[in-house]
């Protein structure tokens, strides 16, 4: 059971959402429906009530009917979206907690019939009158009458509540002697901390607690990642701890650790009591991007993304450019959280380069690595082209001994071959052993790989994060692209004429000899231009600029 789920169990019962059902009920009598979203939120409400007993329901549906075939699903029929229009229903109801977002979705692809109404099952209050109080409550505690006015009008109640609760906890947070502060991780692949890590141990000021790593747990992905994790961080020398309750089967509450500071890694898989407004009460919250953001504001994040981010005390972002896109894309814009350093990932670049990386690479040949994204279903993002090319990656690389290979793989991956029936587990788990058997590669699955990034002569990928986070490299990219992949943002098009692109394993084959063989990487300058001109690259490091903006409120107190 997930945090999550048990928040939706208690609101339920909180708010007597029955009356909520009954009033529906009497509004759809005699209406055929269709639940629509059938996530966490979905599953509390058909687990605390019987909807057939409120509603004639023809089955639900969900976007990932499209591709697995599903039948049923809580002994309801699953219906495609794109079959929709075929039923003869009358409301579709919207299982979200954000049911605008799917309004909006469902209308615009057309999914629905002219007289098929769309209804919410549950949207979250945003009473003006309550956040007039709410207003008056943060210019009471502040004094500040401006931020109090534009909070009104800019913020939802739950950014204002947790607005309020950041000023009270901060004032109780400056007058202590350790301020204690607590890393929360998932995956090891996307740790980007360490040297903030680093910075802040060697301050007495701060009490750093064990990083606590959770599993993740999603609709379409369950992962106990936390064994994994917990070594990871003990090669670094770093304390780590399990955050899961195995007899509760739930994660463990972020407040019961008492930090005064949280780092986030990704706050949208912790829902309920981990959520950024219900740790407000008690704790700052802070969030770096663990990737590098280039793909188009509509393609880059859902509402729960854009809610987390908005409720943050602090965000540091990319670029002066990334901050522009978060207060379009994540609504960012008058919520004064929002602060650009650079991403500390890159301070690895200013790092001298460890042995043991340069040990992964076998053969003398020069080094391309493969970093093939997760998203392999032609939704949503669908920039992988890992179906397409895994075979035969694996063949280039037996026929091609001149050169060393290193597979980096996207860390859901392998949970994306799974659901979508490409490949069983056990049938990953051999195509990653058959890389690591050759004598000319390695697979790494592990984080903290911009060693491998430097050692490196090429990388070929189809992700979008791996580009920007390579580029700083200086080293070619061949961009694996595809039609149905998502766009980039206005920094990733930049980016974009940086990188050679091919569409079919010939062209790759053709242009890796061209940039390897021939050593003809026409595009070298174009990169370094850009390089200089979109990216933010402190010379003292992004980490160091963070760390220093929390010691002037936590440590110089200026």
């Amino acid at each position: 059971m997930s945090s999550e789920y048990s928040y939706w169990i208690e609101v339920f019962e909180e708010k007597s959402f029955k009356n909520n059902l009954l009033k529906l009920q009497k509004h759809l009598k005699n209406k055929k429906v269709v639940f629509y979203c059938n996530g966490i939120f979905f599953d509390a409400l058909t687990d605390a009530y019987n909807l057939n007993d409120f509603f004639e329901v023809v089955g639900v549906s969900d976007l990932r009917y499209e591709t697995n075939q599903q039948k049923s699903y809580k002994n309801f029929q699953c219906i495609k979206p794109s079959d929709l229009r075929k039923q003869k229903i009358d409301y579709v109801l919207v299982c979200s907690p954000n049911p605008d977002f799917v309004k909006k979705y469902l209308k615009k692809n057309e999914l629905l019939n002219e007289h098929t109404k769309i209804l919410p099952v549950y949207k979250q209050s945003n009473d003006i009158f309550y956040r007039f109080l709410l207003a008056l409550k943060f210019q009471k505690i502040t004094k500040d009458a401006f931020k109090a006015l534009k909070y009104f009008f800019f913020c939802s109640n739950d950014e204002l509540k947790a607005k309020i609760n950041y000023e009270r906890v901060l004032r109780k947070i400056k007058k202590k002697d350790k301020i204690k502060v607590l890393f929360v991780c998932e995956e090891n692949q996307k740790w980007g901390y360490q040297f903030v890590y680093e910075l802040m141990s060697k301050n007495p000021k701060y009490e750093i607690l064990p990083i606590l790593v959770y599993p993740i747990i999603t609709k379409e992905r369950v992962d106990f990642t936390q064994k994994e994790n917990i070594e990871f961080f003990k090669k670094l020398g770093i304390e780590a701890m399990d955050g899961y309750d195995y007899e509760k089967k739930v994660n463990v509450d972020i407040k019961s650790y008492s930090p005064d500071i949280v780092f986030y890694q990704q706050p949208w898989y912790l829902q309920g009591n981990n959520h950024p407004v219900e740790v407000s009460k008690s704790a700052l919250t802070i969030m770096i991007p663990y990737g590098y953001t280039t793909l188009n504001e509509k393609f880059w994040g859902s509402d729960a993304v854009k809610k987390v981010y908005s409720s943050l005390w602090c965000f540091f972002s990319e670029s002066s450019y990334h901050n522009e896109f978060y207060k379009k894309a994540a609504g960012m814009r008058y919520k004064d959280n929002l602060y650009a350093t650079g991403t500390p990932k890159l301070d690895y670049y200013k790092k001298t380069i460890n042995p043991c990386y340069e040990k992964l690479w076998k053969g003398s040949g020069k080094r391309i690595i493969w970093a093939p994204h997760h998203s392999i279903n032609n939704r949503g993002l669908a920039m992988s082209n890992f179906q397409e090319y895994c075979y035969f990656m694996l063949d280039f690389a037996k026929s091609h001994t001149e050169y060393s290979f290193l597979l980096k793989p996207h860390p859901a991956l392998k949970s994306s071959c799974i659901s979508a029936g490409f490949m069983s587990e056990s049938e990953f788990d051999s195509y990653l052993k058959e890389w690591s058997l050759l004598s000319n590669a390695s697979v790494y699955t592990q984080g903290n790989y911009f060693d491998i990034f430097k050692t490196s002569d090429l990388l070929v990928t189809d992700c979008s994060s791996f580009i920007a986070e390579y580029f700083p490299s200086k080293k070619p990219i061949i961009l694996l692209d595809r039609k149905t992949r998502a766009p980039f943002d206005k920094f990733g098009k930049k980016l974009e004429n940086g990188l050679y692109k091919v569409e079919n394993p010939k062209e790759l084959c053709s242009m890796v000899k061209k940039i390897l063989d021939l050593n003809n990487d026409y595009l070298v300058t174009t990169r370094n231009n850009i390089l200089d001109s979109c990216f933010y690259l402190p010379e003292e490091g992004s980490s160091k600029i963070i760390v220093e903006y929390l010691d002037g409120i936590f440590v110089n107190k200026e």
